[in-house]
């Protein structure tokens, strides 16, 4: 032990070896009030009549584990059938109807009428690729500037609008034959045609552009007004 004190490191290894040698209890350990020094711990003795030693536990007490108070689980209110109904703790905000777009061409644009549109849009072998004599007339009226052959620049109008070709009509079916756009997504689909091609032609802030959607909401708003006529009419 004198060793052990000056190697603060090995003192409780020396104890512990100390205290396991002796047949008594440690020299620094509390004695019961009777007991005699190096005598061992008297060992609780069971009660008469009972062949378990008592214990300061109690005997209803709930593992300490098990202590925490239980909420009961909440019920789900019966509904007149009798089945649980699940509660709704938020009330979800009304979703908003879509604002109706109606398509109308506007005078004095031709956008649609540059054929050549540049690399950002579809090439003319990849949307007529099933239609070769599409193909082939609509190359045809390409001028060299990329405007059609057709087009007048000085009022912007089209020289053989009557007669125009199937594929220069904004029509329903031209646009799903050509691009697969079904009759219910018409109006949007050529609505957003029709902006990219100003966008491309005369520039984002252009005049084109914004006489464009004043034509688009005021055709819209109408169509609308009359779908409203109609639906609270009298029968």
């Amino acid at each position: 032990v004198a060793g052990a004190r000056r190697r603060p490191g090995l003192l409780p290894v020396a104890v512990a070896g100390l205290s396991s040698s002796s047949s008594g209890p440690p020299s620094g350990g509390k004695r019961r009030k009777g007991q005699r020094r190096g005598e061992a711990k008297p060992q609780p003795q069971p009660l008469p009549g009972h062949s378990e030693i008592p214990s300061n536990k109690k005997a209803n007490a709930r593992p300490a584990k098990d202590r925490r108070k239980v909420r009961p689980a909440e019920e789900a209110p019966q509904g007149p059938s009798g089945q649980g109904q699940e509660i709704e703790l938020r009330k979800q905000p009304p979703e908003k109807p879509k604002r109706v777009v109606r398509w109308r061409c506007a005078t004095g644009c031709g956008a649609c009428c540059k054929l050549d549109k540049g690399p950002e849009f579809p090439t003319p072998d990849e949307v007529f690729a099933d239609f070769p004599d599409h193909l082939q007339l609509y190359k045809s009226m390409i001028g060299p500037d990329g405007w059609c052959n057709n087009y007048d620049k000085s009022n912007r109008t089209c020289n053989i609008y009557e007669d125009r070709p199937f594929f220069c009509r904004v029509e329903p079916k031209v646009f799903e034959e050509f691009f697969g756009v079904p009759r219910s997504k018409f109006d949007r689909e050529a609505c957003s045609a029709c902006v990219d091609n100003i966008k491309m032609v005369y520039g984002q802030d252009s005049p084109e552009l914004g006489n464009f959607k004043r034509v688009i909401r005021e055709e819209s708003s109408k169509h609308e007004a009359s779908m409203n006529e109609g639906t609270h009419s009298p029968k």
